[in-house]
């Protein structure tokens, strides 16, 4: 496949991740338990909200044209987007945190912590096939260059 071909498969397997952080912004905001709330739930706020601030430069990006500046923002987001996931909600101390602050709340609070796991599983699954589609992109543009750079060498020197 060609960069071309590949751009519009990234374009939609972002916004498919997009729309799963969402999800997960919803789950942890909006779905939130009322009452007293333990400050984990506060932290997750902000992590989905920063999240979601984080993709919109790349969700922008992938609608104009296809450069290196697209790939690049993009391939940034989907890197900020993947430490968000593995440091503040798929490690072993993020995940007892939850755990913990969740526990003896109810029934309403673990389905809230069930929620939340099962959205970042879905987030986490759609950032691997926009990975997957990046890396492709990139693949491409490499291909591309290499060509590029040889054919612009070869005629250099004649």
């Amino acid at each position: 496949m060609t960069l071309r071909g590949e751009f519009p498969v990234l374009a939609r397997e972002l916004r498919r991740f997009a729309a799963a952080w969402r999800a997960l912004e919803v789950t942890v905001v909006e779905d939130r338990p009322t009452g007293e709330s333990p400050a984990v739930s506060d932290r997750l706020a902000e992590v989905v909200t920063d999240g979601t601030a984080d993709l919109q430069p790349a969700l922008r990006a992938v609608r104009d044209r296809v450069d290196a500046d697209v790939l690049h923002t993009t391939a940034l987001a989907l890197l900020r987007m993947q430490r968000r996931l593995d440091d503040e909600f798929r490690c072993h101390h993020a995940a007892t945190d939850l755990a913990r602050a969740v526990q003896g709340r109810g029934p309403e609070w673990l389905g809230w912590a069930r929620s939340i796991r099962s959205g970042v599983d879905g987030c986490v699954d759609s950032l691997r096939s926009t990975e997957d589609t990046m890396l492709r992109c990139w693949r491409e543009a490499a291909e591309l260059a290499v060509r590029f750079g040889i054919k612009g060498n070869c005629e250099g020197r004649r």
